[in-house]
């Protein structure tokens, strides 16, 4: 029989989902198993498996509507006219985009193979090129490189982990976990702009 939305099926395998960032959090990616995924969750093996046929599958169910989001993205700004207004937008959403699934994202990045493999199967260089681009507003190297810096400052502020205060485990995964505030997205928006704005330096 075929699963409808909201059926027990779909909330337990959000439920797999949620439990497994958070053991990708505490254990990291490589150090945490199917075993150690069910037992939270209180299920066997085989009922996980019912879901979710390997660990790799958890991953991927995860990464997914990442890709999704930054591939709606991209499409939308590469189609913007990059007038200060369209850019002030766009740099809004990316921040929000990159917020909403920067869990996720940390919960990888201490994990060099996981990254590796993923920015082979889902063409992430590929992606943040485009991102890039769509930032600098064209293909000149100043352009590029002000597009590089401007998705620096969202990386640095929305995405990269949060150690500022990082002293017990409890205390790291609690940071790893927070989301920005709405007084802390501003700023990131602000700082991207403001590095949007520096005026292009010809390069020789």
């Amino acid at each position: 029989m075929a699963r409808t939305v909201g059926s027990a099926a779909d909330e337990t395998r959000q439920r797999i989902l949620e439990i497994a960032v958070d053991l990708f959090i505490e254990q990291g990616y490589a150090g945490t198993s199917v075993r150690d995924i069910s037992e939270r969750l209180g299920m066997t093996k085989g009922s996980l498996y019912y879901h979710f046929a390997s660990k790799e599958d958890v991953l991927n169910a995860l990464v997914t509507p990442l890709m999704n989001d930054l591939d709606d993205f991209i499409l939308e700004a590469e189609s913007a006219a990059g007038a200060p207004e369209t850019t002030r937008a766009l740099v809004e959403k990316l921040v929000g985009l990159l917020d909403r699934h920067g869990v996720l994202l940390r919960s990888l990045m201490g994990d060099p193979s996981v990254l590796h493999g993923l920015a082979i199967k889902s063409s992430m260089p590929g992606r943040i090129a485009r991102i890039q681009q769509a930032l600098g507003g064209s293909e000149g190297a100043a352009a590029l490189l002000r597009g590089r810096c401007a998705l620096g400052v969202i990386h640095a502020g929305a995405v990269a982990p949060r150690w500022d205060r990082a002293g017990s485990p409890d205390l790291r995964v609690e940071l790893m976990r927070k989301r920005l505030t709405a007084e802390d997205s501003r700023f990131v928006v602000e700082a991207t702009m403001a590095v949007l704005m520096v005026p292009t330096i010809p390069f020789e």
